[in-house]
């Protein structure tokens, strides 16, 4: 049995603006949180938030797959350096992309497509050869000016493989949840679209709910990544509401035989920031949920290595004073809501190690996830 958390649409806006002054496919990129606005719910299979047992009906990758054409089939899912490493894009549903290899939970694809010419700039980092200067980003589409797939971040490394007039053809290959890719199927004809089932009724906390008509991407956190692909008509009761995002617990079963004692993913909320710089390398890539002083947020300077140049970051204290600071480097969906923090203000965050130890100041190094 599974179970379905309500679902959010929000009209494309502006906060993946069409680049250069493209504004004919604005709606493919969308607007307040836009096509990558994430599917409610925190039910955890990963990183366990709430208490659930839970079966799931979804597609796996063969873990001997090798050159196989997928497709991404959740809602948007994010594109990472390595296996649960630190987010460099995120990418439509519906994209394909080259399956290269399969490692536990973890796909590692070939991302190409094409971006406009003058948001790249030469590189010889990491041995690529281009990299994404644009303030904010980049959209990655099908062909030149044609549809977006997906949006890179400022400072993502890629290759080139062509240029067309004021076009690059690029290509990478990165890390991404393997629940959320299928394999690839024949292209909706011309002409045809995928419905879009209307927006669920406005529930209070405590509730219990019926999922619509169509399966929903189950997240880690508020802009986190897939966990779980939900089937539709299920039930779920919702624990807390918020504006875009709705927390829920759901019952099933799995067989015991499934199940460990442990989970080394799961998150860590008793870990200190002195024991993340202590042994980094015990810590890196893992999930960590702090309460946090905020003290500024600030852009990265050349010399910070752990970060790409220009990239916002929150300066805060740890949770415990004693510790010091730790940065919090923070993605572009959370921007908005990190400009609008006061000084000194508590903030509970979810976030995962990038380094335990950073190369300039030896404080730990986060990517927020989600704030609370």
């Amino acid at each position: 049995m599974t179970l379905i958390p309500a679902r959010s649409y929000t009209r494309a806006s502006a906060r993946y603006p069409a680049s250069d002054g493209d504004d004919r496919r604005a709606g493919n990129v969308g607007g307040g949180r836009g096509p990558f606005q994430k599917t409610l719910g925190i039910v955890n299979t990963r990183h366990l938030m709430a208490v659930v047992a839970i079966a799931l009906p979804v597609l796996f990758i063969p873990s001997n797959s090798v050159a196989q054409a997928v497709r991404v089939s959740a809602e948007s899912e994010v594109f990472r350096k390595n296996a649960n490493g630190r987010q460099l894009a995120e990418v439509l549903r519906g994209t394909r992309l080259a399956l290269v290899r399969t490692e536990g939970d973890w796909a590692e694809v070939a991302l190409e497509g094409w971006v406009r010419a003058s948001s790249l700039s030469p590189t010889t980092r990491e041995g690529f050869n281009r990299v994404i200067t644009r303030v904010g980003g980049e959209n990655l589409r099908a062909g030149p000016d044609g549809d977006v797939t997906g949006r890179l971040l400022q400072g993502f490394l890629l290759d080139l493989v062509e240029e067309e007039g004021g076009w690059s053809r690029v290509s990478r290959t990165g890390w991404m949840w393997r629940l959320s890719l299928s394999e690839s199927v024949t292209p909706t004809g011309e002409g045809e679209s995928e419905a879009r089932p209307a927006p669920p009724a406005v529930v209070a906390a405590g509730e219990r709910v019926v999922a619509g008509s169509n399966p929903v991407d189950l997240r880690i956190a508020p802009g986190g990544d897939t966990v779980a692909v939900i089937r539709a008509g299920s039930g779920l009761r919702v624990v807390e509401r918020g504006n875009q995002w709705t927390r829920v617990i759901v019952d099933g079963w799995v067989r015991s035989s499934e199940l460990a004692t442990s989970n080394p993913d799961s998150i860590l909320v008793d870990i200190s920031a002195a024991a993340v710089r202590a042994t980094p390398e015990e810590y890196l890539g893992r999930t960590v949920r702090w309460s946090v002083q905020f003290i500024s947020m600030e852009r990265a300077e050349p010399e910070r290595t752990d970060f790409y140049e220009g990239e916002p970051f929150i300066l805060a204290r740890a949770p415990d004073p004693q510790d010091g600071f730790v940065y919090l480097a923070v993605p572009p969906e959370l921007l908005r809501d990190v400009q609008e923090l006061d000084a000194l203000q508590m903030i509970d965050v979810l976030a995962q190690v990038r380094t335990g130890r950073s190369a300039l100041m030896g404080v730990p190094v986060l990517d927020l996830v989600a704030l609370f």
